[in-house]
Parts: C-alpha cells; sequence; structure tokens
C-alpha cells in the first residue's frame, strides 16, 4: 500500500474533524471535556490504586484502607456516570454531524452539472458517497470519536509504566505506534480495494436492480433473460466477494503476526527492565499490572477501531472531494436571481457538443436561432442530436465549441437555474413521483391553486374521479399506477403549471399516445403554451406542421431549416421523411 493514501486517509480525518466540530462545536465540547475527565479519573484510579495497595500491606487493621477505598468508589461512581452520558453525547454528535455531511453532499450533488453523470470516474465518487451516506459517515464519525476517547487513557497508563522505568514507557509507544501504523495500513488496504473495484460493486447492483425492479419485470420476462442476469450476477460479485476476502485473509494474517510481535516484544521488555529494576512496592506492583492491563485492553479495542476509522476514512476522502474539489453549475459571472424576460429569442452561433469520453460530436457547428413567441420543430433521425440540442436550449448542458446567447448576453454569463427558471421542458421518459397526483403536477410550484390545477387536467382531457388531486401514485408504495400515456400527460400538465415559463420544449411528448390523442393534444398546443416560445421534438411529423418552423438534424449537423409549408414544396429531407410516413398511414 502506498504511503500517499495512508496520509490522504489522516489528511481527511483531520478534514472531517473540523467539519465535525464546526457544525456542532458545543457538543464537541462536551464530549471532549467528558473524555478528558475519564480520562483524568481513569489516572487517579491508578494512582489510588498504588496507595491502597500500599496502606493495606503497611497497615495491621483495615481502618486505614477505608478512606481508600471510599475514594475508589467515588472515582468508580465518576467514571460511571460520565461513562453513561458521554456515549448519548456521542450519538448526539455523531447524528447531527451525520446528517448535515449527508446533506451537504447531496445540495453538491445537485449542483452539479449533467456532465459529472456522464463520466465513469465521477460516477463511481457520486455512487460510494449516495450508497454510503446513511451509514459510513456515521460509523466513520463513531469509530474516529472512540479512538479519540481512547487515547487519554492509553496516555495515561503509559505515563504509570513510566513511574517503573522510562524505559518500558518508550517500549510502549514505540511498539503501539508500530502496530498502530499497520493497523492504517490493513485499513487502507481496504480502502484501496473498494476505490478500485468500484466498478465491479455497481455492475452487480445494476443486476440487481434488473431482476428485481419493477419496470424491468415485463421484459426480462418476456425475453426469458433472467437466469441470464443471475448468472452475470454471480459472476460480477463473486470475483468482487473473491477479491474481498483476499484482502480480509491478508488483514487478518498481518494483524495476527502484528499482535503477536508486540505481544513478544513487550513481554521481553518488560522482563528485561524488571530484571534490571530489581523489587518493587507491592502498590507500585498493582499499579503497573492495572495500567498493563488497561492497555492491552485498550489495544484490543484500538484496533478494530482504527482498521474501520481508516476504512471509512475513503468516505471522508470522496466527500471532501465532491465537497470541494467538484465545480458546481453556480460558476457564472453575473448572478440572476430574478426570472428574466426573453425578448429577441436564444440563438446558437457555431455550437458543438461532446459528451465526456466521446470520439465524436454529438452535434457540429449549430448556427440556429429560436424566435420569441415561435414554435420550433426539431426532427430527424435516431441518434441526430435532437436532445442533446433540446439539452442545450434548456440550459442542461453548455456548449463545448460555440457561443449561446439569450438576447444579446452570453449564456455563460447567466446562471443556468435562472435560464431554467424561464424554461419548461417535458421528456421523453417523464419521472414518476411515489407522491399525490397535486404533488406530481406542481413540484416545486406551492402557491398553485387547485382550482387552477383541475382546469389544466380538464384541459388534458384529465378531468374524472380517477384523476382526484389528492390520489396517491405509485404502486411501490402503496399507490396506483397510471398508464403511460395519463403519466405523459401529468407531465405536459407539470410543463404548463409553471409560472415563470416563458420557454417550453416538448421532447417527444406524445411518444406514449396513440395518434388520434397526439393529434388532438397537437391541435390545442398552441392554446396550451398560450403564446410562448416553444420547441417541439418530434419523430411522427403530422404534428409538425403546427409548428412556425421546422429544423431538420442529420448525424450532429443542422441540415436545413424553414415553414413546414416551404420544406414541403420542396425536394427537402423533411418533404422524403414526411412522405414516407405518410405511407404508412395509407
Amino acid at each position: 500500500m502506498k504511503n500517499i493514501e495512508v496520509s490522504s486517509s489522516f489528511q481527511n480525518l483531520f478534514w472531517l474533524l473540523k467539519r465535525v466540530v464546526k457544525v456542532t462545536p458545543w457538543l464537541a465540547i462536551g464530549w471532549l471535556l467528558g473524555s478528558l475527565i475519564i480520562a483524568g479519573v481513569s489516572a487517579s484510579e491508578l494512582l489510588v490504586l498504588r496507595q491502597t495497595v500500599n496502606t493495606l500491606v503497611a497497615s495491621e487493621t483495615w481502618h486505614a484502607v477505608v478512606p481508600w477505598l471510599v475514594t475508589l468508589c467515588l472515582l468508580f461512581l465518576t467514571q460511571q456516570a460520565i461513562g453513561i452520558v458521554l456515549p448519548l453525547l456521542r450519538e448526539q454528535l455523531r447524528i447531527k454531524a451525520g446528517y448535515t455531511l449527508q446533506h451537504a453532499a447531496l445540495e453538491k450533488i445537485g449542483k452539479l452539472p449533467l456532465e459529472a453523470f456522464d463520466e465513469e470516474d465521477s460516477h463511481n465518487l457520486i455512487n460510494r458517497i449516495a450508497t454510503g451516506s446513511d451509514t459510513r459517515s456515521i460509523q466513520l464519525l463513531e469509530n474516529v470519536l472512540a479512538v479519540i476517547e481512547m487515547l487519554p487513557t492509553l496516555l495515561t497508563c503509559i505515563v504509570i509504566l513510566g513511574m517503573i522505568s522510562p524505559w518500558v514507557a518508550v517500549s510502549v509507544v514505540i511498539g503501539t505506534l508500530l502496530l498502530r501504523y499497520c493497523e492504517i495500513k490493513m485499513g487502507a488496504r481496504v480502502r484501496h480495494f473498494e476505490v478500485e473495484n468500484t466498478h465491479e460493486k455497481r455492475l452487480s447492483d445494476y443486476y440487481t436492480q434488473l431482476l428485481t425492479g419493477r419496470e424491468t419485470a415485463a421484459e426480462v420476462r418476456i425475453w426469458g433473460i433472467g437466469d441470464i442476469l443471475r448468472q452475470r450476477w454471480r459472476e460480477t460479485l463473486s470475483r468482487y466477494l473473491n477479491l474481498q476476502l483476499r484482502v480480509s485473509f491478508k488483514n487478518t494474517a498481518h494483524g495476527l503476526l502484528h499482535t503477536l510481535g508486540f505481544t513478544t516484544f513487550l513481554a521481553t521488555a518488560l522482563v528485561i527492565i524488571t530484571r534490571m529494576q530489581g523489587s518493587i512496592e507491592p502498590g507500585l506492583a498493582a499499579l503497573v499490572l492495572k495500567a498493563l492491563w488497561d492497555i492491552a485492553s485498550g489495544m484490543h479495542g484500538l484496533q478494530g477501531h482504527v482498521i474501520t476509522a481508516v476504512q471509512h476514512a475513503g468516505y471522508g476522502e470522496d466527500l471532501h472531494r465532491l465537497l470541494e474539489g467538484f465545480e458546481t453549475e453556480e460558476t457564472s459571472t453575473i448572478t440572476q436571481q430574478r426570472p428574466y424576460l426573453i425578448q429577441d429569442g436564444i440563438r446558437l452561433k457555431n455550437v458543438s457538443y461532446r459528451y465526456p469520453g466521446a470520439e465524436t460530436d454529438a452535434l457540429s457547428n449549430i448556427n440556429l436561432t429560436v424566435r420569441t413567441g415561435e414554435t420550433l420543430a426539431i426532427v430527424g433521425t435516431n441518434g441526430a442530436g435532437k436532445t442533446t440540442l433540446a439539452h442545450l436550449l434548456a440550459g442542461l448542458r453548455s456548449p463545448t465549441q460555440g457561443q449561446m446567447l439569450i438576447d444579446s448576453t452570453d449564456i455563460t454569463r447567466l446562471t443556468p437555474e435562472a435560464h431554467r427558471r424561464v424554461s419548461s421542458m417535458v421528456f421523453q421518459h417523464p419521472t414518476h413521483y411515489p407522491a399525490s397526483l397535486k404533488d406530481n403536477i406542481k413540484l416545486n410550484a406551492n402557491r398553485i391553486p387547485d382550482a387552477h390545477l383541475e382546469s389544466i387536467l380538464t384541459r388534458l382531457g384529465l378531468a374524472d374521479r380517477k384523476f382526484s388531486l389528492r390520489k396517491f401514485l405509485g404502486p411501490e408504495f402503496g399507490g396506483v399506477d397510471l398508464s403511460g400515456g395519463e403519466w405523459q400527460h401529468i407531465a405536459i400538465a407539470r410543463c404548463l403549471i409553471k409560472k415563470e415559463t416563458q420557454f417550453v420544449i416538448f421532447d417527444e411528448p406524445t411518444a406514449a399516445l396513440d395518434p388520434l390523442a397526439e393529434m388532438r393534444i397537437f391541435e390545442q398546443f398552441i392554446k396550451l403554451v398560450d403564446g410562448r416560445t416553444a420547441v417541439l421534438i418530434a419523430h411522427r411529423l403530422g404534428p409538425t406542421r403546427f409548428a412556425d418552423r421546422v429544423a431538420v438534424l442529420e448525424n450532429g449537423h443542422l441540415a436545413e431549416i424553414g415553414t413546414p409549408r416551404e420544406l414541403l414544396t420542396q425536394k427537402s429531407r423533411y418533404a422524403h421523411m414526411f412522405s414516407t410516413q405518410r405511407e404508412w398511414y395509407k
């Protein structure tokens, strides 16, 4: 294991602890004081024990020992009382800090550009944080806090051993440091394994999702691929688990060897030093034995906590990298907080876009103006770049080359949030939220009266008892399910309910509807968008006749643009596509 991985684990632990103290300073102070008091009480117990034994040996009666026994009982009572309260402080500290860290991670992920989800490295990082956000931060904090709690007591015991001879204390310190270093490397080895095999773990989880998911259940059964998916799951997970077992066996062997070496080293040092020292007083002997016992017990407890802490420190490393190493979308030079009015439209000048890791552009040298108030239809074959262009227009992605202007302002000088606030989009596969119909439509638009929602449903043909606003949707969570077309209607309603919307993008919004229903929707389309700028992406070309202009994409290039009438009267690609589709309906 490389030294850089060990030092990185420490650096991120210190960074994490600073975040914890910043989040809950008073709890941290209370917990730290409690730990120090317990350490002080433990030291006092050792010293009082020494005096009790010496008094008991020197005195002929028990009366002289009673004050020391009472003191021991009071110290024990204090230690137990604080020991009961301390876990409560630690629990509050780790829960509050863990919640805050999880919230910070989810908030940062929500502000990452879509490109972050296209690269495997960043997606692996996000996956590790997401899968461990509810447990790893808490486990990490719990182990780190437990280690810190033990340190004062162990240091006190080492000081006590130094009362026999400084060399005893030095021997214990050296052995302890070597043992801790080996345990840190063991934990770092586990962390290295997790990072290197995130791909395998994600892949096995994906096969599990395919085998257990509601959305994939029908297709898995119709094609009879359950056995194939299970076989691939077994192979992928077996590779992962076999590598994990190798790391576990290696750590176990090293742990046994290191523990045996430490014990042998300490026993040899004690024998040699005690022979050199000669006889010692009974109280000091009892004191030393108690200190040795506490050290041995502490070593056993520390071993598990240190290894697990360094292992989970990988979560701290991932979290640190996410929170402070990833740029969010909020990097514009102008912060536009309020919705702005699009006056002249959106203009693309020599715009190209290439997905991360791709060898060719998805869009290349696009020059296009979407005029304010017009309906622009974008058509083309699969893979022509229609959805990519829609994402650019909606502010979900930024051009890799070229310039995109809203009126006369470069889009890079506006926050994506400000752009998206005045944009709405109906996706090909809209998300089904486990919530009421009302919440599925309004989403974050809180001040929408029910009457307005019902009016939208009526215009979309969804005004009946089946579509009560309080109806909970999502069979996986005890609600009802809807057809694909009904979900598509709800997605359209979401788009229309947004008051600030000036720019509407329909990315095949009627893909799940039958042709007649599709025509009814598009006949109302102009009324539904209410004069707002609209971009329509469609495979079926009949509805595109309602558009003011049609843009045809071909292999990422803008092949032609014009009004539907102009293109249909020419020997254009659009006319050929339209004629070909018309033949299917004869």
